[in-house]
């Protein structure tokens, strides 16, 4: 099918000049293989609009099919297809070669028949967009995001990717191991686990599980503050549990280091209230974005970060914390749901080229079995989070079981899941009235 079939759309009329290049194209590649290699950088069959699309995409087949470049064999493969009557036999190929363009300027035109199947695709994806909304069933938040990826999709270059040869890539990763590149990714906040997890990567699942009240958006908030306020990294942080005033409470406290208790009792003493502006000062100059919406599902994260990477790039995403996303409303089985949470947040850290971390309940249950220790299987509600994730850390403090614990103040971070290096477990101490972990301290001659 060709363009000109597909887009039958009211008040539609191709531009002369748009057919003249596109005749100017086929022509050409018709004869030359130079001329076939320049255009297919720029242009593919189903951006031309004209019957002159499905003469280059006969010219595609012959050279994917490693036969000689010329009209006969050309002709040959239309008649194969079926497409030989439809575009006017032998005598249309002969007008077209009589139209081709000059090597010179063929880069010229197929830029210009690209350009166009750009804004047909637009025109398109506008007409469906507004089907969407005129639907019965209409949902904000998933067909939102549906028309922001119909029309971005169609805006997209998309032969601006070009595919990466294979000895190129050998030769790259050969260069990369000789000469190490910076550390791609966010530095986790903590230097003790940087040691076994080096850097949060673009498309990593990371999963931050613990039971009820062990710390996990301490870990969130310190996460956040060190990508934000200390790298500079655009970091996003839904928060579907405190509210965003809750979250910035705890981190003014691990930034001020002023109790987290004098400020929910609003009690700071001048000097502290001085520490406490500092670091708004601080926050509020950092690139770092909290939503807090309490109804909050996938389709909601995906939209917001459609929207915010349309203003530049997202560096990490955090997500306090799975079980309080709103489930798939088809979706009646809860162990189900987290799975499908599990996979579409997987799925969108590669879409997006991010690191998500996201937050996880443990089951309560799994601490009366006599050891408190939790493992990866307790993750409550679904398995899939296991499977699902680059890297897995779960939380420990000795001390929630046993006050009088020999390990009172401390905390383990236990990797018991990391797919791009080793596991281990990283002790840190918990400084709870300033709302934040901190590494242990080290000796001076460390």
């Amino acid at each position: 099918m060709t363009i000109s079939e597909e887009f039958k759309l009211e008040g539609w009329e191709p531009h002369a000049g748009v057919i003249a290049s596109e005749m100017a194209v086929a022509g050409a590649v018709i004869q030359s293989r130079q001329a076939f290699d320049e255009a297919t950088e720029l242009v593919a069959a189903d951006d031309f609009f004209s019957i002159a699309g499905m003469v280059f995409a006969a010219v595609c087949k012959v050279v994917a099919a490693e036969q000689p470049l010329d009209p006969a064999g050309v002709l040959n493969e239309l008649g194969s297809s079926g497409d030989l009557e439809r575009v006017g036999g032998g005598a249309y190929l002969a007008t077209l070669m009589e139209h081709a363009a000059p090597l010179s300027s063929v880069a010229w035109h197929a830029r210009k028949i690209a350009g166009d199947g750009r804004r047909r695709r637009i025109h398109l994806a506008l007409s469906r967009a507004r089907s969407v909304t005129e639907s019965e069933a209409w949902d904000p938040e998933a067909d939102i995001d549906l028309i922001r990826k119909m029309i971005d999709e169609a805006a997209a270059d998309r032969n601006a990717y070009q595919e990466v040869d294979l000895v190129d890539a050998v030769n790259e990763l050969l260069d990369e191991l000789e000469n190490p590149p910076p550390n791609v990714g966010i530095v986790p906040p903590y230097l003790d686990l940087e040691s076994v997890i080096p850097a949060f990567k673009p498309g990593q699942l990371i999963t931050v599980a613990a039971r009820p009240s062990v710390g996990k958006t301490l870990v969130a908030a310190d996460i956040a503050r060190t990508a934000a306020l200390r790298d500079g990294k655009r970091t996003v942080l839904f928060t579907l549990e405190m509210s965003k005033k809750e979250i910035l409470g705890r981190i003014f406290a691990a930034e001020a280091t002023v109790l987290y208790s004098k400020l929910v009792e609003r009690a700071v003493t001048p000097e502290e209230l001085e520490k406490v502006t500092k670091a708004s000062w601080r926050v509020t100059a950092s690139p770092l974005i909290i939503e807090d919406s309490p109804h909050c599902t996938v389709d909601h994260v995906r939209s917001r970060l459609r929207t915010l990477a349309r203003t530049g790039p997202i560096d990490i995403v955090i997500i306090d914390y799975l079980q309080l996303l709103d489930p798939p409303s088809k979706v009646e089985i809860r162990e189900q749901q987290v799975a499908m949470q599990s996979r579409a947040l997987k799925q969108m850290a590669r879409d997006f080229g991010v690191p998500i971390v996201v937050l996880a309940q443990l089951n309560r249950a799994a601490a009366q079995k006599g050891d408190s220790v939790p493992r990866m299987s307790e993750i409550r509600e679904s398995g899939a989070v296991e499977q699902d994730s680059d890297i897995v850390i779960l939380l420990h403090r000795p001390d929630f079981y046993e006050p009088e614990s020999p390990r009172a103040g401390e905390v383990d971070l236990i990797v018991d899941k990391n797919r791009a290096g080793r596991r281990g477990v990283v002790t840190l101490a918990h400084q709870l009235h300033y709302s934040r972990f901190a590494d242990m301290a080290r000796p001076a001659n460390y």
